[in-house]
C-alpha cells in the first residue's frame, strides 16, 4: 500500500513538473456553457487549462452569467466576456432582442465583465449593417473599451471590413481567423487595424471547410507564416472546447469539448514550436496579455 502511495505521488509530481514546463498560453476563446455543466464542472474546465499551461483565459458563458462560475486562481487570470445570447433558444436571433443592448451596458458597467461575445453572425442572415441591437452593443462595448469577440460566418473578409470599418473605436478579436485563408486575414488586417485575429476552431477536430491553420505535425497551412510575419502583434490562439462539432447545444447531447481540450491544446503546440521564437512566444501569449493589459 505504501508503496502504491509513493508511486502515485511520484506521478502526480511529475504531471506537475510536466504543466510547470510548459510555455505560459493565453486561451482567448473558451467557453462554459448549460450543456457541459453535468460532464465538466468549473472547476474542472479551471483544471484543464492550468494542466497545458493556461495563465490567461478569455471565457463565455451561455447564460451569460455561468461563466462567472469559472473562477481564477494564483496562475491563471480569466477575463470574463458577456455573451448576449441571454436564452440558449435566441441566439440565432440575439440580435432581434431589444434588451440585448441594456444587458450589455449592465454587465460591464458591474465590471464583472471585460469584453462581449462570443457573436455569431452570418452573411446573408443577419444582423443587418442597420441593424439597431447590433450597433448598439458595438457602440457600448467602444464606451467601456472592452473587445468584441465576432464569429462571422462568410466566404469573404469582406462582410467583417464592413463592420470594422463602421466602427473604428471598437476592439474586435475575429474568431477562428474568420473560417478564411490567410491571404482573406492579411486582406482585412490591411483594412483595419482596430481587429485581431485567434485561431481557434482552426484544428484538425473543429476546423471548418477542412482548412486548419497546420496539419498534424504542425507545418503551417501556405501563406500564415508570411502574414503572422506581417502582423506579429494580431495573432492569438484560442481552444474552443466545444464537441461534437456537428450536435452544438443538442438537447439530448452533454457538450464534451473540455474532454478533448487536452488534444487541441496539443495541436496548438505543435504548429506554436515551428515559429521563430520571438513570434511564437506573442502569438501564444504576450499579444494578449498586451490586449487586456
Amino acid at each position: 500500500m505504501l508503496r502504491l502511495l509513493v508511486h502515485l505521488l511520484f506521478l502526480l509530481n511529475i504531471g506537475s513538473a510536466l504543466a510547470n514546463s510548459l510555455p505560459p498560453v493565453a486561451d482567448v476563446h473558451v467557453h462554459y456553457k448549460w450543456s457541459q455543466t453535468e460532464v465538466t464542472t468549473p472547476q474542472q474546465a479551471v483544471e484543464a487549462m492550468q494542466r497545458n499551461g493556461v495563465v490567461l483565459a478569455v471565457v463565455f458563458g451561455t447564460p451569460p452569467e455561468l461563466v462567472l462560475d469559472v473562477k481564477a486562481t494564483e496562475d491563471l487570470r480569466i477575463v470574463h466576456f458577456f455573451q448576449p445570447y441571454l436564452h440558449p433558444f435566441l441566439k440565432p436571433s440575439w440580435f432581434l432582442n431589444k434588451h440585448a443592448p441594456v444587458a450589455v451596458r449592465e454587465a460591464l458597467a458591474s465590471g464583472l465583465y471585460k469584453g462581449v461575445g462570443e457573436i455569431h453572425i452570418s452573411d446573408g442572415i443577419g444582423p443587418r449593417m442597420d441593424n439597431v441591437n447590433f450597433n448598439s452593443i458595438l457602440q457600448i462595448a467602444a464606451e467601456f473599451d472592452a473587445p468584441v469577440n465576432l464569429h462571422t460566418n462568410s466566404s469573404s473578409p469582406l462582410y467583417m471590413q464592413r463592420i470594422c470599418t463602421k466602427h473604428t473605436k471598437t476592439r474586435f478579436i475575429w474568431a477562428h481567423a474568420g473560417g478564411l485563408q490567410a491571404a482573406d486575414v492579411g486582406e482585412l488586417l490591411s483594412a483595419c487595424d482596430n481587429v485581431w485575429v485567434e485561431f481557434s476552431a482552426r484544428d484538425h477536430l473543429k476546423s471548418v471547410g477542412g482548412i486548419p491553420v497546420a496539419d498534424m505535425d504542425g507545418n503551417l497551412a501556405e501563406g500564415w507564416l508570411a502574414v503572422m510575419k506581417r502582423y506579429p502583434d494580431k495573432f492569438m490562439v484560442g481552444s474552443d472546447p466545444i464537441w461534437p462539432i456537428t450536435e452544438i447545444d443538442s438537447w439530448h447531447t452533454d457538450d464534451t469539448g473540455w474532454q478533448k481540450v487536452d488534444e487541441v491544446y496539443a495541436f496548438h503546440r505543435r504548429w506554436l514550436n515551428t515559429l521563430p521564437n520571438e513570434l511564437a512566444n506573442k502569438l501564444r501569449y504576450r499579444n494578449a496579455a498586451q490586449l487586456f493589459k
